[in-house]
């Protein structure tokens, strides 16, 4: 008996089942690997934490200060070299802006991928929200002796757009003095210390 092929009717019943299959299991995919970025980043953000609070213990309780929010930091970069071995994980895994991710000129140039809030002052960059700009008070310099709640460094947040972590319109993860990482998924201003 010879094989038969495939009808068209059959043909298009099969490209059908195999595209449901896709548009299924293409954005499981997808959340499951911003789901490792949104591990990652928190990651990362508490060993930048741990960093500055043993620099702060070495420095009578200050931490690093750098010289602006928006960066450059080779400032920030110098103080925590003793403290940090990977430098990759100054670097959100979900920033995609190339001023922000992970790479060797980026690092020389004092550029990283978070926000850092001991500072001597804000920025005038008018893409850096508004709330940032204009109602913290810079400079700001931490010590170890402040509220816990208080923010060291946190996901970049910009006025008007979205942030790095997709499926989250103001997802940003920031790391406090106390050296607890949370999450906010709402505007970062409201949780903002």
């Amino acid at each position: 008996m010879k094989g038969r092929g495939l009808t068209l009717v059959e043909l298009l019943i099969a490209l059908a089942v195999v595209a449901l299959l896709a548009a299924l299991l293409v954005p499981a995919g997808i959340r499951a690997a911003e789901e490792a970025n949104l591990t990652e980043c928190r990651a990362n953000l508490r060993t930048v934490g741990q960093a500055v609070l043993l620099h702060a213990k070495d420095h009578e309780g200050s931490l690093p200060v750098s010289d602006v929010l928006d960066g450059p930091h080779p400032a920030l970069l110098a103080a925590l070299g003793l403290y940090l071995d990977d430098p990759r994980v100054y670097y959100c895994p979900s920033t995609r802006d190339p001023d922000h991710v992970f790479t060797e000129s980026n690092l020389a140039a004092g550029r990283i991928g978070y926000f850092y809030f001991s500072c001597e002052r804000g920025t005038p960059n008018r893409l850096i929200s508004t709330f940032l700009r204009w109602n913290v008070e810079w400079p700001r310099r931490l010590h170890h002796a402040m509220p816990g709640e208080t923010w060291v460094a946190s996901d970049r947040w910009l006025s008007g757009e979205s942030t790095a972590h997709a499926g989250y319109k103001k997802c940003v993860n920031y790391v406090t003095l106390a050296g607890e990482v949370r999450m906010i998924t709402e505007g970062p201003r409201a949780a903002f210390k």
